[in-house]
């Protein structure tokens, strides 16, 4: 469904932080896929059970002399349907169940996490908050004009999607068995026949009726057109990214320049910067930092931590200075760090962070995402910085 190329076009056009969001995405479906075998499993193991107990039955019934056989159930000779999970005993049914509303929870997310990835590879700068954003959300958005012209195709997916009786009902079952009283399922195991019974309950949802499913038929059904959803939108968004459109000023990799003398340590300083020949004026009010290296057909991608950035012309003169307006946080989540120009302009900013560097004086070591250049008289301070670690 998702191979390595998609991973490296969106490196290509400079949306990255999407990826995460594709590989959560697939997860997501992996686990739905994963309930659903179980479900499965579940009721071919009670249908055996149960023939079983069946075959038993009868034949211990054929196989008395009596002229007049007769046999016995009771709630202690019923199948018990339990099945083992760790040391732990637990009901069939109750697995069912709980599987169930964890099929359609995990199918729920993944059109969730679909909405971050439209957001972040398509709305890139202009997205919105992730904390804030679900596929009700991203639809809003995707309906406005000015989305809706610049991403026609994705607009329509969210419009065909939304629109579909599978997404209704998926939509309607995690909500109302999230926030109002779960569907159960109804299981029952026929005596003489092979009727057995596998059904979701109907319910009600915001006066809506939803009609009784056989939970093979359905399970199988809502899968399919997930992933085929999925597929329709990999499909879409490969034709979006491409007009790059809010990507303007995203950095990727930076510059250190540092300085360590034996004789004069006064001087020692460790400066980050990026490099450009605009004027302060020119320079834009904002830019986005995530730090990315591709090496051979690996990916390379960490947050940037660093607080302050400066901007050097090639001649070493500095122009200004950038600050981290928001924090990356202690998580794994990657986004590109927002930063904002400083008022402050000149040579003045250079002197500036060296003051404040001498406060909590570190230097840079080799890594994949900043280029380094080091002026030292000490041999063990210059090879020590080429060790990684």
């Amino acid at each position: 469904m998702i191979d390595k190329m998609l991973e490296m076009e969106l490196y290509k056009y400079n949306v990255y932080d999407a990826w995460q969001f594709v590989l959560n995405t697939s997860k997501a479906i992996d686990t739905a896929e994963f309930c659903k075998s179980v479900i499965f499993d579940l009721i071919n193991k009670m249908s055996s059970e149960h023939d079983e107990w069946k075959d038993n039955l009868f034949n211990n019934l054929m196989n008395q002399e009596n002229d007049f056989k007769e046999v016995s159930i009771t709630t202690k000779n019923l199948p018990n349907y339990k099945i083992q999970v760790s040391d732990i005993e637990v009901p069939v049914v109750f697995l069912l169940n709980k599987l169930t509303k964890d099929f359609f929870q995990y199918i729920r997310n993944s059109f969730d996490s679909m909405s971050q990835i439209s957001n972040t590879a398509l709305l890139a700068n202009k997205a919105k908050k992730i904390d804030s954003v679900d596929f009700p959300k991203m639809k809003g958005v995707f309906d406005q004009q000015t989305y809706a012209q610049d991403f026609p195709d994705m607009s329509l997916w969210y419009e065909t999607i939304s629109s579909s009786s599978e997404f209704i009902y998926i939509d309607a079952f995690n909500n109302r068995s999230k926030h109002t009283y779960d569907v159960y399922l109804k299981v029952s195991m026929e005596f003489l026949g092979s009727n057995n019974i596998t059904e979701i309950n109907p319910f009600l949802r915001k006066d809506v009726q939803h009609g009784k499913q056989d939970i093979i038929t359905y399970l199988n059904s809502i899968y399919e057109f997930t992933r085929n959803s999925f597929k329709d939108f990999v499909r879409t968004l490969k034709s979006e990214y491409v007009k790059e459109k809010y990507i303007a000023n995203r950095i990727h990799k930076l510059k250190a320049k540092q300085q360590k003398m034996l004789d004069s340590p006064d001087s020692n300083y460790s400066v980050i910067y990026i490099e450009s020949q605009e004027k302060y004026e020119e320079l834009p009010d904002e830019i986005r930092v995530l730090l990315l290296n591709k090496i051979d057909d690996e990916i390379l991608c960490k947050n940037c931590e660093i607080e302050t950035i400066l901007v050097s012309d090639k001649e070493d003169s500095y122009l200004a200075r950038y600050i981290a307006d928001d924090s990356y946080g202690d998580d794994t989540l990657l986004k590109y760090r927002r930063y904002k120009k400083d008022n402050l302009t000149g040579q003045i900013v250079f002197f500036e962070e060296i003051s404040k560097w001498k406060n909590n004086a570190t230097f840079y070591k080799t890594n994949p995402y900043i280029d380094i250049k080091a002026v030292s008289d000490d041999k063990f301070f210059l090879s020590r910085i080429q060790l990684p670690f």
